[in-house]
């Protein structure tokens, strides 16, 4: 990274470490502590993700795909010809836990990019200084549509926020399009129940945007409540025909019995949030002949070998995990330096056009890039192509839960959001 590139922030941290050293040394100290840029040593990356806490059943596996995408880099000699290091730090599941652990990867760690955070709540902070700070950050999970518009530099040259995790305005264009069909629902009139956090709000005003009939109320939830009588009253105060819910299976759960035994009527529309077997096999009555919006990415060469590299290691969110790290070096490669800024700069391209890659083909990948060709990353997750706000459109499904089981009714192109978001 040349000088005026550096943040303020590695710009303190290289002047320090050189007053400390002297001039004896003085560019061997400056290539350890880059962590990236010309040199021929280790490149730092990292990952940010949900060991513990409220997504800890995620984590692991999530930074298990990190892991395997760092083995099938390096067994093809990493970006550059280096060594591509990941240092794994466990976010909690909390907004300050995660900065703390960000901190110390980029003033401690030099890292040039990262993996996470999972939650779009944990997310949006780090998002919010990756810009200045010229880190990378690839969200694999974080589907709030707030991210779109974070991660700019001061000057708005360059986007530092990215994810391999679809926008949640997909989603909401779909669950407005549930509600508003007749086809479907054809409500006239709707309410949006969401729990509080950036998901679930950012995840009910694009739906409420897309639907076409009158909304009678936007109510969130708390996730430590276990009483939702007051909340479901405000819900059908104004005596809507359908409502769109974003939440969890496990509040979700309470919510559904306790509007059962409330007698409250309507019709339902579920977020992905709530797509789990267990959660409709639990509640098979309660929920069926609800809706249900869900990603249904293509599929690609990629996942399969994924898939069984994983195997039961394999989560909700892993491949997307293995996708961000892979893409970070393929535009490390492409770009001819490991900076935050030649990742931010390059991703996008390597998502895209020309000659298909997948899982596991860093080498094939390097040699093409090599050779002046473009590439194009299909990934374990989806054929992730990045669109300018450096996030996927993914395909979309249209489901109803039958027996216990969500059944898909149709399926929505990727071409069907272009210019929506």
């Amino acid at each position: 990274m040349s000088g005026m590139d550096k943040s303020r922030r590695t710009y303190l941290k290289t002047t320090g470490a050189i007053g400390a050293a002297g001039l004896t040394g003085l560019s061997g100290c400056i290539g350890s502590i880059s962590g990236g840029g010309g040199g021929s040593g280790p490149i730092k990356t990292g990952s940010i993700l949900p060991i513990t806490g409220a997504l800890s059943a995620y984590g692991s596996g999530m930074q298990e795909a990190v892991n395997l995408a760092k083995k099938h880099i390096n067994d093809a000699d990493g970006p550059l010809g280096r060594e591509l290091q990941v240092i794994n730090k466990d976010s909690e599941t909390k907004p300050d836990k995660a900065n703390q652990k960000y901190d110390a990867l980029v003033n401690e760690e030099n890292i040039v990019g990262f993996v996470g955070a999972a939650s779009s709540g944990v997310s949006v902070p780090l998002a919010k200084k990756v810009g200045s700070d010229q880190v990378m950050q690839v969200s694999n999970a974080s589907t709030s549509p707030a991210l779109a518009q974070l991660g700019y530099n001061d000057d708005q040259s360059s986007k530092y926020f990215g994810r391999t995790a679809p926008n949640d305005g997909q989603q909401g264009i779909v669950m407005g399009r549930i509600l508003s069909e007749s086809k479907y629902i054809g409500a006239d009139k709707a309410a949006f129940l969401y729990v509080n956090n950036a998901y679930g709000k950012g995840l009910a005003e694009k739906a409420k945007a897309a639907f076409k009939g009158e909304t009678t109320a936007m109510v969130p939830y708390d996730k430590k409540s276990s009483d939702y009588t007051s909340t479901l009253d405000k819900v059908f105060e104004g005596d809507p025909g359908a409502v769109g819910f974003v939440g969890y299976p496990g509040n979700g759960q309470t919510i559904l019995k306790q509007w059962q035994n409330g007698g409250y009527g309507g019709q339902w529309v579920l977020s992905e949030g709530l797509n789990s077997s267990e959660f409709f096999q639990n509640l098979k009555e309660i929920t069926d002949g609800m809706y249900l919006a869900s990603p249904s990415p293509e599929g690609t060469d990629g996942a399969s070998k994924f898939n069984n590299q994983m195997s039961a290691k394999n989560t909700l969110f892993a491949a997307h995990a293995y996708d961000g790290l892979f893409l970070q070096a393929l535009a490390m490669h492409k770009a001819g330096e490991a900076s935050g800024k030649a990742i931010a700069n390059n991703i996008r391209s390597v998502s895209r056009g020309g000659q298909k890659v997948t899982v596991g083909e860093f080498q094939k990948a390097k040699d093409l890039l090599d050779d002046g060709k473009d590439i194009n990353f299909e990934g374990a997750s989806s054929p992730v192509d990045m669109n300018k706000s450096l996030e996927p459109l993914n395909r979309f499904a249209i489901m109803q839960v039958k027996s216990g089981k969500a059944k898909e009714l149709e399926t929505i192109p990727r071409s069907y959001f272009e210019g929506k978001l």
